[in-house]
């Protein structure tokens, strides 16, 4: 009998760059409800704290006992119900552990300044690898060595027998083990015979408030990509948040609010920032007339210069009121990605309409 040669490596879940992101998001949301909640409550602390050997259970023990909680949920439990809930409990352990990173590099404690701009660079590296993930999932779908095509198909087999099979989730495993380019295993036959008598799961019907929220999805992707006018917007706003925070800074300084300011790192590297991001704003704006693909690229390089860099020292200067700013450039950066994804479907179809017509 043929074997499937085995490879050393580690087997990527079909699911792994969504519950990778579903964990970045939970944990996000956590310290911004915990940093609300202790602002409005006055910073209280569980079990007094007051005096000599008091008793103070700080948020990071509770973070740490989640995380380990939703590890036990992984690690016991199989299939994708228990990632899922693996990446919910985690993300809201991880939030909770985070947000007291002051208490760990500074005497300071929780108050330390630059804090929330090493809470925000973990979860920007978190967001890159579940980047990182999702592409590496594209290419191991064409490019995976046949051992690891056939371990993901039994995963997917796997869960199968858990909760059965959406007709895609089964077309998607059964791609996997023919779409090799080289003769089925024993192996693969198994598998796609395993594939084909697992129960078909019946696709469930949205849910009102899920309804609710793909149609406001739908239309609002609708209306930003179908509007032109929306680059222009987004054009502006990305220079004029950029040229914003540089006049705020040299109004300061010229009003001597700087004299108490300690994080000059921080203010330098939000000028550098803030420099970049706004000749990259006004070079795409200016070729928006001439070259609308160039001006896209360019100005979303600009809102990424921001997104990945302005926004940590952003938040360093101003701790989390830096919130809305970084609210309005994801916003900024949704519009042009929409922009983005529209011009290359239609490029697509006039591709394809050309080869259709070609080959008639």
């Amino acid at each position: 009998m043929s074997r499937t040669p085995v490879t050393n490596g580690f087997l990527r879940t079909a699911s792994a760059a969504a519950h990778l992101r579903l964990f970045v998001l939970v944990g996000v949301l956590t310290v911004l409800v915990t940093r609300a909640f202790l602002s409005l409550a006055d910073y209280p602390k569980l079990g007094g704290g007051a005096g000599k050997g008091g008793l103070h259970i700080a948020h990071m023990l509770w973070g740490g006992l989640l995380m380990l909680a939703g590890l036990l949920v992984m690690l016991v439990f199989t299939g994708v119900a228990s990632r899922q809930r693996g990446a919910v409990i985690g993300g809201v352990g991880f939030g909770l552990f985070i947000d007291e990173v002051g208490k760990l590099v500074s005497v300071d404690g929780y108050f330390y300044r630059p804090a929330a701009g090493i809470i925000y660079l973990t979860f920007v590296a978190l967001t890159g690898l579940a980047w990182w993930v999702t592409r590496r999932g594209r290419s191991d779908r064409e490019a995976a060595p046949d051992a690891t095509r056939s371990a993901a198909a039994a995963d997917i087999a796997l869960h199968g027998v858990l909760r059965g099979l959406t007709p895609q989730e089964r077309d998607e495993a059964l791609r996997r083990l023919r779409d090799t380019g080289t003769p089925a295993t024993e192996l693969d036959a198994a598998l796609a015979a395993l594939l084909e008598v697992v129960p078909e799961r019946p696709v469930r019907g949205l849910r009102p408030h899920q309804h609710a929220a793909q149609r406001v999805r739908t239309c609002v992707t609708a209306r930003v990509s179908g509007n032109r006018r929306s680059v222009h917007i987004a054009a502006w706003g990305a220079t004029l948040q950029a040229a914003l925070l540089l006049i705020a800074i040299a109004a300061d300084g010229l009003t001597g609010s700087l004299a108490d300011e300690t994080q000059w790192t921080a203010i330098a590297g939000a000028l550098a920032c803030s420099l970049a991001s706004l000749v990259l704003s006004l070079r795409g704006t200016a070729l928006l007339r001439r070259d609308r693909n160039a001006a896209l690229r360019t100005l979303r390089a600009a809102l990424l210069v921001d997104l990945l860099l302005g926004q940590a020292f952003k938040f360093m200067i101003n701790q989390f009121s830096a919130v809305a700013g970084w609210l309005i450039s994801l916003a900024l950066l949704y519009v042009l990605s929409a922009q983005t994804g529209r011009r290359q479907v239609q490029r697509a179809l006039m591709g394809h309409g050309m080869s259709e017509s070609g080959t008639g």
